[in-house]
C-alpha cells in the first residue's frame, strides 16, 4: 500500500494473499488509523498543502459532472471547487499527519 502498488500486484508480491483479502486489510488498517491519536506533535512542525481532484471513485450517481475517465483533469485552471486541500504536517520525530482540510481554495 506504501509503495502504491495494486491489489493484484500487491498479493502477487506477498504470495498466498488472494487480493480480495487484501483489499479487506487495507481498509481495517485505514479504519484503525482514524482511530489513532494524532494531535500531539513536538519540536519543529513542518506542514504543507497539496491539491488533487475530488474523486467520487465507485459512486454510481454523480451530480454536477460527468464521470471522468482514467483520472482525468480539472475544466478549469488552477485551485477550483473541483479540487481538494489535503494538509501533511510531520515533526522531527517522524510524527506525520495528513487529511483533507477542504474542497476548493484555502
Amino acid at each position: 500500500m506504501l509503495e502504491g502498488y495494486s491489489l493484484r500486484k500487491s498479493a502477487d508480491l506477498i504470495g498466498d494473499v488472494h487480493f480480495v483479502t487484501l483489499f479487506y486489510w487495507r481498509h481495517k488498517v485505514l479504519s484503525s488509523l482514524k482511530q489513532m491519536d494524532f494531535e500531539k506533535f513536538s519540536g519543529i512542525v513542518e506542514m504543507d498543502e497539496t491539491y488533487s481532484l475530488y474523486s467520487e471513485k465507485g459512486k454510481r450517481n454523480i451530480e454536477g459532472r460527468k464521470p471522468r475517465k482514467r483520472g482525468g483533469s480539472s475544466k478549469f485552471r488552477g485551485i477550483s471547487h473541483e479540487q481538494v486541500c489535503v494538509l501533511i504536517a510531520r515533526d522531527r520525530q517522524k510524527f506525520t499527519y495528513s487529511g483533507v482540510l477542504v474542497k476548493g481554495e484555502l
